[in-house]
């Protein structure tokens, strides 16, 4: 075990080609294969707590068999489950931790493992005072959908109540973007909460210059420089 993590057990392991989560934020689920409702009725009857895992490009090939996964997951505890009388499951898996895989656990139709927990490095508690991190993004995320069409629904402002940590609220910030699958799984794995923070700044900074150069161009649709 390594000094920045804390040893969680044995969970469930639940991996989806196009799903990452994050702690603090919600994932509505509707599980219908066989494997993966035994998985949770067995969480039900457990510690109700389900590991998501993203797969590795190309994992059509062996989907039902062991296609590879990537190492850092986040686990989330179930909610508002629904079992329906066919045995098919809805519920809410809320996130709670980042882990990592150490090894995967025979034994049942699902995919287990034993994890870790990663912990959040350079956390910060969020109070009524001033934030320079969370006020930024904030003020960044404004001068984005300032470019937005009166009338598009992304031009609602959210509620920025997003919890009490930095972590909570960078997490529940991203979940709000439109980020790629690759950068959704980059921004999972870094443990660093004020490195996550930058990467959403650099995220949204890349978005607003598109859009400046997006209406240069558009201002100039003969310029040689577009040739």
């Amino acid at each position: 075990m390594t000094k920045d993590s804390n040893q969680e057990g044995i969970i469930p392991l639940f991996p989806l080609p196009s799903t990452v989560f994050y702690p603090g934020t919600p994932l509505p689920l509707h599980i219908f294969e066989p494997r993966y409702r035994q998985m949770t009725s067995d969480a039900l009857a457990g510690e109700r707590k389900i590991g998501m895992v993203l797969l590795k490009p190309d994992w059509e090939s062996a989907y039902f068999d062991r296609p590879d996964l990537f190492t850092i997951g986040c686990v989330g505890s179930i909610a508002k489950e629904i079992h329906h009388p066919d045995g098919k499951f809805n519920f809410t898996l809320v996130g709670l931790h980042r882990f990592r895989i150490l090894k995967e656990i025979d034994g049942k139709p699902y995919r287990r493992a034993e994890i870790d927990i990663l912990e959040e490095k350079n956390e910060q508690e969020i109070s009524e005072k001033p934030n320079p991190i969370r006020d930024s993004l904030i003020d960044q995320y404004r001068e984005f959908i300032s470019f937005i069409p009166e009338g598009n629904s992304l031009k609602n402002e959210p509620d920025w109540n997003l919890g009490n940590l930095l972590s909570q609220f960078v997490g529940r910030f991203a979940y709000r973007l439109d980020l790629s699958l690759e950068q959704k799984q980059t921004f999972l794995e870094e443990q660093d909460v004020l490195l996550r923070a930058e990467f959403l700044h650099n995220f949204l900074k890349m978005k607003i210059n598109l859009v400046h150069l997006s209406k240069i161009r558009n201002a100039t649709p003969d310029s040689a420089r577009w040739n």
